[in-house]
């Protein structure tokens, strides 16, 4: 192994061997943090390798040391962190014998980085221009006003609109997507040789997620960039990765090219991960999923550290260590003593198959019950009143518009209206801006509406002061972000109990008792409830904010995207859960979420949103399968495959069409106060829009058992019937536009 306390200064040394087109080399890293008495090991003995114009995809589940890996190459380490063994050749050059002054001449400038969530890493009290001129000047001499122009430029080029005057925004001015643009601007402002994107696209919706992973596809291909991307979601994976390594508990179980790994995986832990996504579910009523989860850090088990998760377990499993061993293809190897004897289905057994890992129901951690939907054909039991009625919702925020006279006005929740039975789930789905979050918070009567009526259990609800307490006790919420919707200054025990601290205290023998069920019922250990939140992982929070919200026996949970955030195992893991739950008690769901193949699982019935409007709603199953409004198509379109033969992104010979969503492609926020809209709010996006779209907004119109707010709902004409798009060409006639033109749908 290379010493790694070469003094300061030192230079870069070149190196002599290796193939012309390695680029970034890692040789037997080994990352540990804690007294280095006892150190705790984050990450082993890890060796990958990135040539020039290659992307190499690392996927696993929630720590299983992607991220550390990611930032040991740099030294980006957190304090306490440190690498112990092993060296990262880059271009060249070992990076870990070099000084602080060296590794800041190679960040940013020959590498570049995307983190996972932009607005923690733009600096809010700067605007975005001066972020990028920064960059850009370190690395760059460059005057102020020619390093502005460069930036104006980059962003332009990453597909933010009006680029110089949106210079002079703040990072909270700017979307999640957009923000991410930001972040992709700066990494490469000074044309590095490899980008490194820690997930670039977590907890962005759907057709963004498409945008970010196009944008970077397309200047990898201008730049003849390397591309490192780490990611939970195997469909990034599978659609940008050229080979992957895949990590589990701080090892690389098994790596080689991606569509081999994926059509044939010889690590049972590669085939979990496969099993698990929910694209491949088929329709089953519960997403298989991977028993157990990830070990920590201080308790991972010897031998194949996967085993006690692991079927195909056997003594030799647990015997000792095992090593990387290569596979009978060429070019890959798997941390598997029965690599040989295994044959795992992939990607081509799972498809429509709704089973667990190699073909048996996985078992998971906290079922409690056979979930079944509240109703299984998917429409509304109309013999009962609704539990939630809602008609004409209708919500704008008004802002005043900072140096200038008027205020702003912008339409969130436009016109919305439908019910919800009991023990009955509706999905809410749309992009970012499209209002879902604000239909929620209306609902719990943390926003007042400017129009329209709700109403629970038959009473009509006013604002949040005036409602009865038995209203906030029956309905509540499970918000995206448990880290941030948890108190951290209290005990898990405390943080369940507190509801029932709020509506009704019970004896502490009793409270204690009541608690230790609750976290039962959701697959927790009682032992846990005396953990603080900064000790448990995203799916064991989000596991505890359910426990909460089930204290005080409601009869309504509004889940705001309780799952973007999660691992695709415990997503299938909380799903579950919930369906289970719901069956137990007749919960009724206001599901919100952007992920279509997640969402539809577990509703009965979905409403499209865009632009604060209700395009389409009908049951579940139909929606996703037939889809009849343009833009439900355009999302179920942008929906990311895990398999890497279906590939789109890039639109190079081999993987299929292009995304259909443009670069830059206006978010979905209402038309502001005061601008014509008496049209249709998707037309400068549809891809069939005709004249009379622009001049009258659309009236809800029956398509079999869904109802979709379009002028060609329904209509016989192949070239404008929505379920035959792609077929027919159409005249584009819009306004708006610049030209005309007759062009091909693209669905």
């Amino acid at each position: 192994m290379t010493d790694l306390t070469g003094a300061a200064g030192a230079t870069l040394p070149r190196l002599v061997d290796g193939p012309a087109d390695l680029l970034l080399e890692v040789r037997g890293l080994t990352v540990q943090a804690g007294p280095a008495v006892q150190p705790l090991t984050l990450v082993e003995d890890l060796s990958l390798q990135v040539r020039r114009g290659e992307t190499l995809g690392i996927v696993g589940e929630t720590g299983s040391g992607k991220s550390i890996t990611a930032m040991s190459i740099c030294s980006l380490l957190p304090a306490g962190v440190r690498v112990t063994a092993g060296s990262v050749h880059f271009d060249g050059r070992d990076l870990l014998d070099a000084d602080q002054a060296e590794l800041r001449s190679v960040r940013g400038s020959q590498i570049g980085f995307v983190f996972q969530d932009p607005q923690n890493s733009l600096d809010p009290v700067f605007t975005v221009g001066d972020q990028v001129t920064e960059a850009i000047r370190a690395h760059r001499p460059m005057a102020r006003k020619d390093a502005r122009r460069r930036g104006a430029e980059l962003l332009n080029r990453v597909g933010i609109a009006r680029a110089e005057e949106r210079m002079a925004d703040y990072p909270h001015q700017f979307s999640g997507g957009m923000a991410q643009r930001v972040m992709l601007a700066i990494a490469l402002c000074c044309d590095p040789k490899l980008l490194i994107a820690d997930e670039p696209t977590t907890a962005l919706d759907v057709t963004t997620q498409a945008q970010v992973l196009e944008l970077i596809e397309s200047v990898k291909e201008e730049r003849a960039l390397s591309v490192l991307i780490v990611s939970h979601d195997l469909s990034v994976i599978a659609e940008m990765a050229d080979r992957v390594s895949v990590m589990y508990a701080g090892q690389i179980v098994e790596e080689g090219p991606t569509t081999d790994l994926f059509t044939g995986p010889h690590h049972p832990y590669l085939d979990a991960l496969i099993g698990a996504q929910p694209e491949l579910s088929g329709g089953a009523e519960r997403l298989p999923t991977i028993a157990g989860r990830v070990p920590p850090v201080a308790r991972r088990p010897s031998g194949c550290r996967f085993h006690p998760r692991c079927q195909f377990a056997d003594d030799r499993c647990r015997a000792g260590d095992v090593p990387l061993i290569p596979a009978p293809a060429a070019a890959r190897s798997a941390r598997c003593v029965r690599v040989a004897e295994l044959h795992l289905r992939g990607i081509s057994g799972q498809a429509g198959e709704p089973t667990g890992t190699a073909g048996q129901p996985a078992p998971e951690e906290g079922s409690t019950a056979t979930g079944q939907r509240g109703h299984p054909d998917g429409e509304s039991d109309r013999a009962q009143a609704p539990l939630l009625e809602i008609r004409g919702l209708n919500k704008i925020f008004t802002s005043r518009r900072l140096l200038r006279r008027g205020r702003r006005s912008v339409v969130a929740v436009d016109d919305v209206s439908f019910d919800l039975a009991p023990g009955e789930t509706l999905g809410l789905v749309g992009e970012t801006g499209a209002g879902k979050s604000t239909i929620g918070r209306l609902v719990l009567g943390l926003e007042h509406p400017t129009a329209g009526t709700i109403r629970f259990r038959g009473a009509e609800l006013g604002s949040v002061n005036r409602r009865p307490k038995d209203v906030h006790r029956d309905m509540q919420v499970i918000f995206q972000n448990p880290y941030s919707s948890l108190n951290p200054t209290l005990t898990v025990l405390d943080l369940v109990a507190e509801p029932i601290d709020v509506h009704g205290r019970l004896p502490r023998a009793q409270r204690a008792e009541a608690v230790r069920v609750l976290l039962m019922s959701v697959g927790l250990d009682p032992a846990y409830g005396r953990r603080y939140i900064h000790e448990l992982s995203g799916g064991q929070l989000q596991r505890i904010a359910i426990a909460r919200a089930l204290s005080v026996n409601p009869k309504l949970i509004i889940l705001d995207e309780p799952i973007s955030s999660l691992d695709v195992s415990t997503q299938a893991q909380v799903v579950n859960l919930l369906q289970d739950l719901q069956a137990a008690h007749e919960l009724s769901y206001l599901f919100i979420g952007h992920n279509l193949a997640v969402v539809s699982h577990i509703s009965d019935r979905l409403a499209i949103l865009f632009a604060g409007q209700v395009v389409e709603t009908g049951p579940s199953d139909v929606v996703y399968r037939n889809p009849q409004h343009p833009y439900t198509q355009a999302l179920i379109a942008a929906v990311l495959s895990p398999d890497p033969r279906r590939r789109r992104i890039g639109g190079r010979e081999g993987r299929g069409a292009r995304v259909p969503v443009a670069i830059g492609a206006s978010s979905a926020v209402g038309a502001p106060s005061g601008e014509a809209t008496e049209r249709c709010v998707y037309a400068a996006r549809c891809p069939i829009a005709q004249s009379i779209c622009w001049r009258e907004a659309p009236a809800d119109t029956r398509a079999g058992s869904t109802t979709v707010r379009c002028h060609f709902a329904g209509s016989a004409d192949d070239d404008h019937r929505l379920g035959g798009m792609g077929t027919g060409q159409y005249e584009k006639d819009s306004p708006d536009q610049t030209g005309t033109g007759t062009r091909r749908s693209g669905g």
